[in-house]
């Protein structure tokens, strides 16, 4: 039942974004919504009605949760996009050892009972500490511990889109809290600066599909999400811990919070947006023109032409979308590249 409403609330939301009756920003919150109200509505039925007793303690043992991550922790989910997830525990009458089995147990009925061929749901763990060496679920005490000692400066990074969005309340608000410690450090080291810089130029040399345009490719390209993404996360670690705006999962409240408070221009901050919006939006209507995640904007005129019409262009418009992409990306990297690497614009002379 829950798997059969998901799917009439996607396609309730396809039939919208194609009549242009929802913003992309809209389309990401009621896409966050329906994927974050499955995950709760399973969590709810494996786990059965949970009580507390009188000590607190929920009748299964354990207190649980799912962190939502990524995409799905800034409420942006686009057609095709995964789940990025983590989960969490804290024992409550179970020991130590028997809470993590049940955490298991909760999170494997959780995949098993997602899974669905019409309209799959990945729930991705890989932004999980330690990534794909990490275990699948943590305690509370197990994800404090680590960030003390041993987290990462993506790790920080891949926490500011966390956001706590099923399971126990109390545990929900205690990991948010710890979250913020590591996201929004009173101060960054200039050398956890370059390291981001340095992540960044590793991800545009290396995760770029071999072959691939690197100024059509919608995720990874010039100007296109990424840029927006990691210049928008580097003002967050840099001063989320003084300017409360920048405290949120949510790329363009931090990008207008960064406005507010005086670190990015005006027009630099709504050439950003543009880019971002226009590659948000083209990159669902590629999902939904080829029926796969599409990531790249296409150069065959039929393909590119189908994906503008989805994008309400008129009809023989493939040129103009893809100059409108072209050139609001081009624009976007030119900020970028001053912003964030610190580069002079192209044509200007460098002072240092």
């Amino acid at each position: 039942m829950l798997r059969g409403i998901r799917r009439r609330e996607v396609l309730r939301l396809a039939f919208a974004a194609t009549l242009d009756l929802c913003t992309v920003e809209e389309l990401g919150q009621g896409l966050s919504d329906v994927t974050e109200n499955l995950i709760d509505g399973l969590v709810r039925a494996i786990r059965g009605p949970v009580t507390a007793t009188e000590s607190g303690e929920a009748h299964d043992g354990i207190e649980f949760a799912v962190i939502a991550m990524g995409r799905f922790g800034g409420q942006e989910l686009g057609f095709g996009s995964d789940a990025d997830v983590m989960y969490v525990y804290r024992p409550a009458g179970l020991e130590p050892e028997l809470a993590q089995k049940r955490s298991q147990a909760i999170v494997a009925a959780l995949n098993r009972l997602s899974e669905d061929s019409r309209l799959p749901l990945d729930l991705d763990i890989g932004l999980r500490p330690e990534g794909k060496n990490g275990p699948v679920t943590r305690s509370l005490d197990s994800y404090k511990a680590y960030y003390a000692r041993w987290s990462l400066t993506w790790e920080a990074q891949a926490l500011l889109r966390a956001r706590g969005a099923v399971g126990d309340p109390a545990l929900l608000a205690d990991f948010m809290a710890a979250a913020d410690v590591v996201r929004y450090p009173e101060e960054i080291a200039d050398s956890a600066v370059r390291e981001v810089k340095r992540i960044k130029a590793r991800v545009e040399s290396e995760r770029l599909p071999q072959g691939a345009d690197p100024l059509r490719h919608l995720k990874l390209g010039r100007g296109s999400l990424s840029d927006v993404e990691w210049f928008v996360q580097l003002l967050q670690l840099q001063h989320g811990a003084s300017v409360e705006g920048l405290r949120t999962p949510s790329t363009l409240r931090a990008l207008q919070a960064a406005v507010d408070a005086g670190l990015v221009d005006d027009a630099d901050a709504e050439t950003l947006r543009a880019a971002w919006l226009l590659a948000s939006r083209a990159r669902s209507a590629m999902t939904l023109w080829i029926n796969k995640t599409g990531d790249i904007l296409p150069r065959d005129r039929i393909q590119l032409g189908g994906v503008a019409r989805l994008l309400n262009y008129p009809p023989g418009a493939a040129n103009l979308l893809e100059e409108d992409y072209l050139a609001v990306t081009r624009r976007a990297r030119a900020v970028f590249e001053r912003e964030f690497y610190g580069l002079p614009e192209r044509g200007t002379p460098s002072t240092g």
